[in-house]
C-alpha cells in the first residue's frame, strides 16, 4: 500500500505566504506617497522651528539693540560725541532723549535714522569718520513738543519781546527760517542755544542805523526817568525824543561789524570750483544752506556786535586818525577821565553815557588847506540838554579854559623861585619834578580840552592849583590867585 506523502513541506508552503507578506506586501509600504510627505513634513517643520527660533532670537537681539542704542547714553560711546553729550546733560533738554530730536516723527524716519546711525558707527569703528560732525533737526521734531510756541505770542528774551510766529511762518529778509536757524550749537558747550549774534546778523546786515529791521524801538523802549551823569548833570531821553534827536547821534558805536562772507569761509567746505560758481547768488545760497540744510549763519558770515563798547572812544577816535594820525590821544584820555598825574581816574560824563566823537562833532568845515574838519557847537549840546544846562556848560568851560593862562604864569614864577630858594640838590630835584608834573597836567587840560569831560577837568585844575599853592608855600613865595568857577558841579 502506497503511503501518502508526508506533509513535511508544509513549512515550505507556509514560508511562501510569509514571503508573500514580507516581500510582496512590504514593497508597497515603501512606495506609499503618504509616508514620504509625512517625513518631509517633519523635516519642514523642523526647519521652520529652527528658523523661527533663530529669527526670534535675532529679533529679540535686534529689538534689544534698538532699545539700547536709542538711549542717550549710547551716543557717548564714541569719544567724538563727548562734548555734545556733556552740553546736552547741562541743557534744558537733558530729560529728552537724543533721538526724539534727531529722528523726525514717524516709523520710517526712525528706521532711516537708525540706518544712518549704523553707518556713522561703522565709520567711527573703521576710523573713516570725518572731523566735522553735522546733524540736522527738522522743524517737525521741535514742534511735536513746542507747537505751543507758535501760539504763545511774545515771550521775553534778554529783556526783548520776541514772537516765534512771524519768524517761522513768514519769510524774513526773503528767507525761510527753521527752528535751528536760531537755536543752534555754535557756542561751545551750549546745547541748542539761541545766541544774540544770530539776531544781530539778521537785523543789522546791510541796514541803516535805526531803520527797517534794525529800528531801535523794535526791541527797546525809550528809557524813562533821568540819568545822573555826575557833577549835577542829568539827562532825559524824553527831551532828546521830543527834539527829534536820532539815536545814532549818541549810540552809533553800539553796532560794530558788517557781517560779510569772506570767500575763504566757503572754501573751508567746498574745494571744487564748480561749487563756487553761484557764490554771489544770495537767494540760492540761503536756500541751500539755511532752508534746505542747517548751516549756522556764523559759519559763513562775520559777526556783527551790538553792545556797549568798552573801547568805543578809542574806536571813534580811530576814524579821525585816518587823516590825523596820533593827534587825538589827549582828547580821548580827557573824555575817558584818565591820564592826569595829579588826580586818579574819574570816569563819568559823556563817556559813561556812550557819547563818542561823531556824536558832537557834526559841523562840517573846510580849512584853508582844503582839509575837512568836523567841529562841535553848543547847538548840538542843546539837542540833548535844556537851555539852562547848556548855558552853564558853556560858561564853566570858558572859565576853566580862561584860568589856564594864570596857572601857567604861576608855574613859571615857581620854577624861577626854585633856583634862589637855597635848597639842597635832592630837595631841589624833587620840587622841580613836581612842577614838571603839574605842567604836564596843565598841557593835558589845554590840549585835551575841558569840554570833553568837564567834571574831570574841573577836579584836575583844582588839584593842580592846590599842589602849586603847596609848592609856593615851601618856596616862601606868594600863593597863586586863580579865578575858578564856584561849586563843584554843573547842576547849581
Amino acid at each position: 500500500m502506497r503511503k501518502r506523502k508526508s506533509s513535511s513541506k508544509a513549512p515550505a508552503s507556509a514560508e511562501r505566504p510569509a514571503a508573500s507578506v514580507g516581500g510582496a506586501a512590504a514593497q508597497p509600504l515603501l512606495d506609499d506617497p503618504s509616508s514620504y510627505w509625512q517625513r518631509a513634513r517633519y523635516v519642514v517643520l523642523g526647519v521652520i522651528a529652527v528658523g523661527g527660533a533663530t529669527l526670534l532670537t535675532l529679533g529679540m537681539l535686534t529689538s534689544g539693540a534698538a532699545v539700547y542704542t536709542s538711549r542717550s547714553q549710547f551716543c557717548v560711546s564714541c569719544h567724538i560725541m563727548e562734548p555734545y553729550y556733556v552740553s546736552w546733560q547741562e541743557s534744558s533738554h537733558r530729560d529728552v532723549a537724543c533721538i526724539k530730536c534727531h529722528f523726525p516723527p514717524g516709523a520710517a524716519e526712525k528706521v532711516r535714522g537708525k540706518m544712518l546711525g549704523l553707518v556713522q558707527l561703522l565709520k567711527y569703528v573703521t576710523a573713516t569718520a570725518g572731523p566735522r560732525l553735522s546733524a540736522e533737526i527738522s522743524d517737525a521734531s521741535c514742534l511735536r513738543c513746542h507747537d505751543t510756541r507758535l501760539l504763545a505770542g511774545r515771550v521775553d528774551f534778554h529783556g526783548v519781546p520776541f514772537d516765534h510766529r512771524p519768524h517761522l511762518t513768514e519769510t524774513r529778509r526773503g528767507k525761510k527760517l527753521r527752528c535751528t536757524s536760531c537755536h543752534s550749537q555754535i557756542v561751545q558747550g551750549k546745547h541748542m542755544t539761541v545766541t544774540t549774534s544770530t539776531c544781530f546778523l539778521c537785523h543789522f546786515k546791510d541796514g541803516l542805523f535805526n531803520e527797517g529791521l534794525g529800528t531801535c524801538t523794535r526791541c527797546h523802549q525809550i528809557p524813562e526817568g533821568q540819568f545822573d551823569l555826575g557833577g549835577g548833570v542829568k539827562f532825559s531821553h524824553d527831551l532828546a525824543y521830543e527834539r527829534g534827536v536820532d539815536c545814532e547821534n549818541c549810540h552809533r558805536d553800539l553796532i560794530r561789524g558788517n557781517g560779510v562772507v569772506p570767500r575763504e569761509r566757503c572754501t573751508a567746505c567746498h574745494n571744487r570750483e564748480d561749487d563756487l560758481k553761484r557764490i554771489d547768488d544770495h537767494v540760492f545760497m540761503h536756500q541751500v544752506h539755511v532752508t534746505n540744510h542747517k548751516v549756522d549763519c556764523l559759519e559763513c558770515h562775520l559777526e556783527i556786535r551790538h553792545s556797549l563798547d568798552r573801547q568805543r572812544i578809542e574806536h571813534a577816535a580811530a576814524d579821525c586818525k585816518a587823516c590825523h594820525p596820533n593827534q587825538h590821544g589827549e582828547q580821548v584820555r580827557m573824555l575817558l577821565g584818565d591820564g592826569a598825574k595829579s588826580i586818579s581816574a574819574l570816569h563819568g560824563g559823556m563817556a559813561v553815557a556812550g557819547i563818542s566823537c561823531p556824536s558832537c562833532h557834526q559841523v562840517k568845515e573846510i580849512s584853508p588847506t582844503g582839509t575837512v574838519l568836523w567841529r562841535a557847537s553848543t547847538a548840538i549840546c542843546a539837542e540833548c540838554h535844556d537851555e539852562g544846562a547848556t548855558e552853564r556848560l558853556r560858561t564853566r568851560h570858558e572859565q576853566l579854559q580862561g584860568s589856564l593862562a594864570d596857572i601857567d604864569a604861576n608855574l613859571s614864577r615857581a620854577r624861577e623861585a626854585v633856583g634862589g630858594a637855597g635848597l639842597d640838590e635832592t630837595r631841589k630835584a624833587e620840587i622841580t619834578q613836581r612842577l614838571r608834573d603839574l605842567n604836564d597836567d596843565l598841557q593835558f587840560i589845554r590840549v585835551g580840552n575841558s569840554i570833553h569831560n568837564m567834571h574831570y577837568a574841573d577836579s584836575l585844575i583844582r588839584a593842580v592849583v592846590d599842589k602849586l599853592s603847596a609848592i609856593c608855600r615851601e618856596l616862601n613865595i606868594a600863593e597863586p590867585t586863580i579865578n575858578l568857577p564856584t561849586g563843584t558841579g554843573l547842576g547849581e
